[in-house]
């Protein structure tokens, strides 16, 4: 099976049914992104590992770390290697020095543990294929739609469509604009 490096580039707050988070990854030479939904406590410890802070407190991921250093064990690679069901699937590949294993994780778990030990993230090419999208980079600013008077109605329509499309990137966007219009 053949890899590509991915790399998380934002998480986006739950604007699906289930309140979900998304989290986007990227592969910079393909140019597609590929939004995997998580959930909230999981969103909470990517983005504190995106921004380098500290929870207030130890969390799973720490206590994972701690085993891998006690048994002398090394994450080597985090693969998101299969979609099913509307379900990703990761491993973490770790090493004794000797023999590497490979053990199932949630993909959410995986990036976050990834993040914290710098760690590089690779998604098999056939789940990038059957689940990334090309980033529309010619689409209007929701800036200039905004000044143009459209309401908090028609943008809630738009992010209706979006959800249907499985545009995420851009319902995103209109999430923040109508929260700044509510605000």
């Amino acid at each position: 099976m053949n890899y590509k490096k991915v790399y998380p580039t934002e998480v986006l707050q739950g604007f699906t049914e289930n309140a979900m988070f998304v989290l986007m990854l990227y592969d910079p030479i393909g140019d597609k992104k590929v939004p995997v939904m998580i959930g909230e406590h999981e969103a909470e410890m990517i983005i504190l590992e995106q921004e380098q802070r500290q929870a207030y407190r130890p969390m799973t991921h720490e206590l994972i770390i701690s085993l891998l250093k006690e048994f002398h064990l090394e994450l080597e690679l985090v693969r998101i290697n299969r979609f099913s069901e509307g379900i990703f699937y990761a491993s973490l590949i770790v090493s004794d020095g000797f023999n590497h294993k490979e053990i199932d994780a949630r993909p959410s778990d995986a990036v976050v543990l990834a993040l914290r030990l710098s760690v590089d993230i690779e998604m098999a090419e056939s789940v990038l294929e059957d689940t990334g999208f090309t980033p529309q980079h010619n689409d209007i600013d929701l800036g200039t739609t905004l000044s143009g008077g459209e309401s908090i109605e028609e943008l809630e329509e738009e992010l209706r469509l979006c959800e249907e499309n499985e545009d995420y990137e851009r319902a995103a966007e209109i999430m923040k604009k109508i929260e700044k219009l509510k605000k």
